[in-house]
């Protein structure tokens, strides 16, 4: 069976380099491994699959078209459709510039020329009349399922019965657009691909730094659960930075895999593959206590809490469903070791196990003729997870292990469930030029982001050429990286360019000036609280 791989790109940033040189080079060897291999071998490995949050979403929309439809702009470690946006073309300058359409009053930096960067990178392709020739990469799937994380300002309702005649409503923000991206004409035009880019826009918009976004839903996107209130043929939500509540969308992707997969058939041979910046650690605050809590530091230290909650939720999410897999399986093996053999107890098990599962499966399923054929296809697929267990056993064994195994599986609530086997290609602080300033540092300075993009490069061939990777040996030449000057690693604000920190402190000042006016403060009283509270505190903050 054909390796199956879906990837989580989180937020990121200015880090979006690193992602994006990771990404190249996943995509390229993938590609070069496959191109030697039929169709249908069981050592292709095919991306069908792509989430992400923030800068993550952007890179992820970008992959899933250039995957399907533009091979050939995945060439090139530096002139991809990854390094350009992400390396070449984005800088502070550029950011600081305002542009018709810009609004002082909704963002620091210009959100019209993040708008111009995704419209070059994903619907320019549509810019001529002619229909744009197609050219699948061979690291794509012939489908593959874009999902974006988002966070909706406006809200859906939702609601829950309460015994005997109430409901509760429930109110969610956290919200989520998929895509099936198909190599077929519908799939591949202005209108389609303008809706993505929009949403892909909406779900880096990092708040205050970039404006809102408005994106239009439709109701066939909202069907399970059904909201309390319903959408309208084309509602208007406004959305700002998709990584606000699920920074890691690995459950997004999950239930993406679930679509493919809804009989978790291929289990065996699905892998997903995390993408970051920053390696996962602790954010654990143990110096901080009751007596320390006044009111500035603990709204401070209340907002880390929740955001970080919030964020690797999706991660206690898997953790929580393999634990109870593992031990499912264990209980699996060491019923199929007692069932083994033609001893009287080994035969007394299996008659014991197979009038009991009878009983049991009728109540946990139903007893009517879809009961029954769920059974069935169950059944079918608890052979192929379990084939190794059963090769050993009788024909009544195996019938008492696979009943007694989908008995315990339905009792538990993992019939729909399957371990994920999660890889993942991330760096420390330490290695990256970007990290500083909340990850907007790269923006500061070509040389940062070429740093990182290829330290995304270097660390993705590590992993495709150890031995031990998950995935297998890969039939692929690496391509050369550039030498990476050591001595941007773990770069710190006050060693960046003085120049552009005093624009920065300009824009900022200019931005809070605006906003201290509409609060409605006088000239006498505005020149007070900027110029003697506000901006010495920007200044130190910005290392001037």
């Amino acid at each position: 069976m054909t390796k199956k791989l879906a990837i989580t790109v989180s937020g990121a940033v200015s880090l979006g380099s690193f992602e994006a040189g990771v990404m190249y080079e996943i995509i390229r060897a993938i590609g070069e491994h496959n191109s030697a291999l039929p169709e249908n071998d069981p050592n292709r490995i095919e991306i069908d699959v792509l989430t992400g949050a923030s800068a993550g979403g952007m890179t992820a929309t970008i992959c899933a078209q250039k995957l399907m439809f533009e091979a050939s702009s995945l060439e090139g470690a530096y002139s991809n459709s990854l390094f350009a946006p992400w390396v070449a073309k984005v800088n502070i300058m550029d950011l600081l510039q305002e542009r018709p359409g810009d609004s002082r009053s909704k963002s620091i930096l210009s959100s019209q020329f993040v708008e111009e960067i995704s419209r070059n990178y994903i619907t320019a392709r549509y810019a001529s009349h002619l229909d744009p020739v197609r050219l699948k990469h061979a690291a794509s799937a012939n489908k593959i399922w874009l999902g974006l994380a988002l966070a909706n300002l406006n809200g859906v309702d939702y609601s829950h019965p309460i015994l005997p005649n109430g409901k509760f409503i429930y109110t969610r923000f956290q919200d989520e657009l998929i895509a099936e991206i198909d190599n077929i004409s519908t799939d591949d035009t202005l209108e389609y691909w303008e809706a993505l880019r929009n949403a892909a826009v909406s779900c880096g918009a990092f708040p205050f730094a970039f404006k809102p976004v408005t994106v239009l839903r439709s109701p066939r996107e909202y069907l399970f659960p059904k909201p309390e209130t319903p959408i309208l043929e084309s509602e208007a939500f406004c959305y700002t930075d998709g990584g606000t509540f699920q920074n890691e969308p690995l459950g997004l992707a999950k239930t993406l895999v679930d679509k493919l997969d809804p009989g978790h058939i291929d289990t065996a041979d699905r892998y997903y593959l995390f993408v970051s910046p920053g390696e996962k650690k602790s954010v654990a605050s143990t110096d901080f206590t009751a007596e320390k809590a006044d009111f500035i530091p603990f709204t401070m230290q209340l907002i880390s809490a929740i955001f970080n909650q919030g964020r690797f939720q999706d991660w206690v999410m898997a953790d929580k469903v393999n634990a109870q897999i593992d031990l499912l399986n264990s209980r699996a093996k060491g019923l199929a070791v007692m069932l083994t053999g033609d001893s009287p107890d080994a035969k007394q098990l299996t008659k014991t196990l197979n009038d009991g599962t009878k009983n049991l499966l009728a109540a946990l399923f139903g007893t009517s003729d879809g009961s029954q054929n769920e059974i069935n296809k169950n059944r079918t697929r608890l052979r192929i997870l379990f084939a190794e267990e059963l090769s050993s056993l009788s024909a009544n064994a195996k019938e008492a292990l696979i009943d007694s195994i989908l008995t315990l599986e339905k009792a538990a609530n993992l019939a729909d469930k399957d371990e994920m086997k999660i890889l993942g290609i991330t760096a420390k602080d330490t290695e990256l030029a970007s990290s500083d300033m909340f990850a907007f540092a790269g923006f500061f300075d070509l040389r940062y982001r070429k740093h990182d993009y290829d330290v995304g490069r270097k660390k993705a061939q590590v992993f495709l050429k150890d031995s031990a990777c998950p995935l297998g040996k890969l039939n692929f030449t690496p391509e050369t990286v550039d030498p990476i000057d050591e001595s941007l690693n773990n770069m710190k604000l006050e060693g960046m360019p003085e120049k552009i920190r005093e624009e920065i402190c300009d824009r900022f000042g200019d931005r809070i000036k605006d906003t201290l006016q509409k609060a409605g403060l006088n000239t006498a009283v505005r020149f007070a609280v900027y110029n003697f509270v506000i901006k010495p505190k920007l200044r130190k903050f910005l290392k001037l």
